[in-house]
Formats: structure tokens, sequence, C-alpha cells
């Protein structure tokens, strides 16, 4: 958290690390807003993330041609998660893979103290254990629920990656050891690789885990896969991937193209409006988030939209600094539509702002600027629709970042360690978490 002063003292920190951002002028909320939304005109990773499993994925970019991506081992096993450390692990316990035993990877030194962690409960011994949104999460280069421990290809970075409903994961990832593409792939429940979706591109989930839409940043063509990574359906689109719930596929596109529902059972498809990011789990409403040039800077907007009347008239619309001040870009619908849940404020590599407004009148419920930051990299808004899991930013000051866990929070901010809170690996201005939760 940060008070005015700090929040001043931050500004000023940040525009010192202006010169490594792929923005002009001064880094502050106008040229963030400008790179995000470059980023979805690129199709980068997670720019349009949807409702994808009624959670969010804070947008990561990582540039073509950046190397060899990434590929999960082939085979995995399980090893044991410590359900209450006394102090932080900087190393992850080795798993025998088909190729060997594979070494842990370095990390940063531990902290002298840890708070106690809980891991969930783990099933007795001879019990199958599923991976679901509320006990996966991905430390380093393994995926981990339970007791269970999925390998990576050792140096793996998990960028975002959600839990489908036969308790797989669709993961995006690019190597953390040099020059690197993002790579987007399926896994299947025992963590082995199926299915591969391509590089640099965008994703989403269906709400129930069956379905995931996906475009590759190299290819003009969008995707539905079942969740054992097998095709369901594709179409030559310029539009990304907004949103999928059940059949219904939902394409985002600009004003020039405007936005597509595409049934992927019929094939038939009607216009939406321009800019859907997110789509209600009853498919009744629509999120759009789009941006105004003015002579000053770029403002954040957004609506939601009511898609069971032909002319989509808005519901809710905020745009520009007086009607949306904390520049919120929404990217997900709670579990029954009740929030949108998206970032706040800040972005570009540093950390990131969890954001909650309620959907009926647009009234902010968690997130904005000063001691209501809630800095982090990613987060999801529980199917109860109170309580939110991050992947959290402790530093203080907030920047650089240096300091990560995982935390359950009420809407009230009232938070307990889910995961105990560790040194980053290298803290800089573009810092990654080595904590990531599911969308």
């Amino acid at each position: 958290m940060t008070t005015p002063d700090q929040e001043n003292e931050l500004q000023a920190l940040l525009r010192q690390h202006a010169g490594g951002i792929e923005v002009s002028g001064d880094f502050a909320p106008v040229a963030i807003a400008r790179r995000r939304r470059d980023r979805r005109n690129r199709a980068v990773l997670g720019a349009a993330a949807a409702v994808a499993v009624i959670a969010v994925a804070v947008p990561t970019v990582w540039s073509a041609g950046r190397g060899t991506p990434p590929v999960p081992a082939l085979t995995t096993s399980s090893t044991s998660v410590p359900s209450s450390p006394s102090s932080v692990p900087t190393q992850t316990p080795s798993v025998t893979t088909g190729t060997g035993t594979v070494a842990p990877p370095t990390s940063a030194p531990p902290l002298t103290s840890a708070p106690p962690t809980a891991t969930g409960t783990i099933p007795p011994s001879g019990t199958a254990q599923v991976a679901t949104r509320g006990t996966a999460y991905a430390l380093d280069d393994t995926i981990r629920f339970g007791d269970k421990v999925f390998r990576l290809q050792k140096g793996t970075a998990v960028e975002t990656f959600a839990v489908l409903g036969n308790g797989g994961f669709v993961v995006a990832s690019h190597m953390s050891d040099g020059p690197s593409q993002s790579i987007m792939e399926i896994l299947s429940p025992g963590g082995r690789l199926v299915t591969s979706l391509g590089v640099s591109g965008t994703y989403a989930v269906s709400p129930d885990g069956s379905r995931v839409l996906a475009k590759s940043g190299d290819s003009d063509t969008v995707v539905v896969y079942a969740a054992d990574g097998s095709k369901v359906a594709q179409r030559t689109d310029d539009r990304q991937p907004g949103a999928i719930v059940g059949d219904l596929a939902y394409l985002t596109g600009d004003t020039t193209t405007g936005s597509l529902e595409w049934d992927v059972a019929t094939g038939t498809s009607r216009k939406l409006p321009a800019h859907v990011v997110a789509v209600s789990p009853d498919r009744s409403r629509a999120a759009l988030q789009w941006f105004v040039a003015t002579d000053a800077m770029d403002e954040a907007c957004w609506a939601v939209v009511d898609l069971t009347r032909s002319t989509f008239p808005k519901t809710v619309e905020r745009c520009g600094a007086g009607q949306n001040p904390t520049m919120f870009m929404p990217t997900a619908f709670s579990s029954r539509g009740t929030y949108l849940v998206g970032s706040h404020y800040l972005d570009g590599g540093f950390w990131f702002s969890a954001g909650v407004v309620r959907v009926s009148d647009g009234t902010v419920v968690l997130g904005g600027t000063g001691d209501r930051v809630v800095s982090g990299w990613t987060w999801h808004l529980g199917d109860d629709e109170s309580t939110l899991v991050i992947s959290r930013n402790t530093s203080k000051p907030l920047t650089p970042a240096a300091r990560n866990t995982v935390q359950r929070c009420t809407l009230a901010m009232d938070c307990s360690v889910l995961h105990p809170e560790i040194g980053l690996s290298n803290p800089s201005s573009f810092t990654e978490p080595r904590y990531v939760v599911p969308r």
C-alpha cells in the first residue's frame, strides 16, 4: 500500500525508468494506457483476457522473435509440498522425469522468516488429485496443487495459466534465461503437453473449463479447443479472442471490424459492438474496453452492454479522467456476474493494481490510487464473489518490486497468507513474479 506522499515518490521512480519502456514521454498512466492499447492491437498475450474461468489475467507482453520457446516436461511425477515450512525454501525439490532427475533451479536468498502457508487439504494416499483454480498455483518453473508438483522445462517462467474442467491446464510461458518467445500450451491433468496453441498470442477459457479459445500471434486463425486439446472449430479472422461461454465464442475487434459472436456448433455469427473483452456467464452482458485519444493523453474507457437487446444499449459507461480517474480496465466478469474484475491505474512491467467494480452501477469496490492500491501481478475473484486470490507485491516501497507472496483477501482487504513471502530473483524495473495464480 502507498500513502499519497509515497505515491508521488513512486511516480518519480517510474519516470526514471521510462527509458526502458516501449512508450514515449513520461512513464505515467497516460503512457501506460497507450502501451496497453498497443499491446491489444499487436495481439500479445493476455490483452483480451476474458471471462476465462471467471478470473483475471494481467496482460503480459513478450515480443516475438526472442528465440526458442519453452516446452514442458513430457513426463512428470509428484513430490511433497511442505504444508507449514519454518523458513522459505529457495530451491524446488527435484522431480524425476522421463529423461532423468532434473536439478532444481536457483533462486533468490530467502527472507529471514516467513509466515505459515496453507496449501489446501491433501487427499489420503492413493486418492487421485485433480487441480482446481482454488488450489493450483505456479512457483518458478513448477505448477503445484495439493502435494503435486509438475515441473516444466527448467528455467520456464509462467506468465499466466488457467485450470481446465478436466484438471488440465492452459499455460502461457517463456524462458527466463535469455531471450525467448511466449508460448501457449494445453497440458493434461498429469502435466503432459498435449497441444501447442502457438506463440505470443491470446487465449480465453470458458467458465466451466471445457473450451479454450486461442489465436497464435503468427496466425490469422482463431481456434476453439476442448479441454483434452482436440480441435472443436476454427475460423480465419482478424479479430482476437475475447471470451467463450458454452458454444459461443466472442471475438473482439476495433471500430472498423466490430466484435463478433460465433456459434462454434452451427457456424453462425452475429455482429457485436467493438472492443468486447468479457462476457457474463449467462451471456446477457458484455464488457467493453477502449481508449480515447486527446491532445494531452489517452483516456481509458469501459462500458457494459446488454446482449439480450438488438441495439446493445450501454447500461454503464465510464470514460476519461472525470468518470474513470483510476483508469480501470475490465477483463472478466465474476462467477455470478455481479462484478467486473480488472486492473486499475498502473501497468507496464513493474507491477499491476487489482480492481473490482460493481456491474450494476460502476461503483469501485476494490482498487484505486494512493493507499487503495492493491499491488500484484495475477489475481482472480473466487466463485463466492467475496474473496480475491492474488500474487501480491509486498515490497516496501512497491518499486522496485522485491518481495512476492500469495494472499487471499476479502473485498474489504482483510488478507491472509496462502503461500509464504519470497524474494524475487532479480528485482528490476521489469520484475517478474515467482508466484502466479490461475485465471
